[in-house]
């Protein structure tokens, strides 16, 4: 976690060490970044970064479980506990999409840290920032569930499902329409400008709408009797 010394920069520079981070951590592996290169662009001494943070660890699990999932919830924004619950989950999902055609950076580095690895510094993250992120679905669930807009008797088992239909099934349908991989579309700016507005929207209700079928709260129909 970053140190007292962190807090007390000026706003400008402390938002310049961090957008440098960023970029450090999302272009190259862990293990390839390098806090002097961070520093250089920050124009910062490299010593100066241990005032700040433990070492480079210390400053990119803090990027990672804290920084930017507070970056992804400002932009993504608070879920709404009004109006239709299946909207709503609609609205979050095509939010989702749309932070990672519009910072394609942060999306590049919490798709690399939540691979599993072998390096041992950052193994434990992996299974950290993956807990996070269903903590997060879940409390969207849970609102659901609340209105009886949602039947999930096991509503971890509800968040897992649905974490997988909008997380790496929708990525697997996005990149097969847009034909390219998921570091290729992150890298190029004309191939997230295809995932616009429109079709972002489209997606999100197709996904929606599978999930509700499968734990929406109607009864299931039954055939007239013969």
């Amino acid at each position: 976690m970053p140190k007292s010394t962190f807090f007390r920069l000026p706003e400008e520079r402390r938002a310049r060490l961090v957008h440098e981070a960023i970029v450090e951590f999302a272009d190259r592996t862990y293990a390839e970044a390098s806090l002097s290169q961070i520093a250089r662009r920050a124009n910062i001494p490299k010593g100066s970064v241990y005032q700040y943070f433990e070492d480079k660890l210390d400053l990119y699990r803090w990027l990672l479980t804290e920084e930017a999932p507070r970056l992804k919830r400002e932009f993504v924004g608070k879920p709404s506990m009004e109006g239709d619950f299946w909207t709503r989950l609609e609205d979050f999902v095509e939010r989702g999409m749309a932070f990672l055609v519009e910072h394609p950076r942060l999306a590049r580095l919490s798709a690399a840290a939540a691979d599993p690895t072998a390096n041992p510094e950052v193994r434990g993250l992996h299974k950290a920032i993956c807990e996070a992120g269903l903590k997060e679905l879940r409390a969207v669930l849970e609102a659901g569930a609340e209105s009886s807009a949602l039947h999930a008797p096991d509503l971890d088992v509800a968040t897992r499902f649905v974490a997988t239909i909008i997380g790496p099934g929708l990525t697997d349908v996005v990149l097969k329409e847009l034909g390219a991989e998921l570091h290729e579309v992150l890298a190029s700016d004309s191939l997230r400008k295809r995932l616009g507005p429109k079709r972002r929207r489209a997606l999100a209700h197709q996904a929606v709408h599978f999930i509700r079928k499968g734990l929406g709260s109607e009864k299931p129909r039954r055939g007239k009797e013969t």
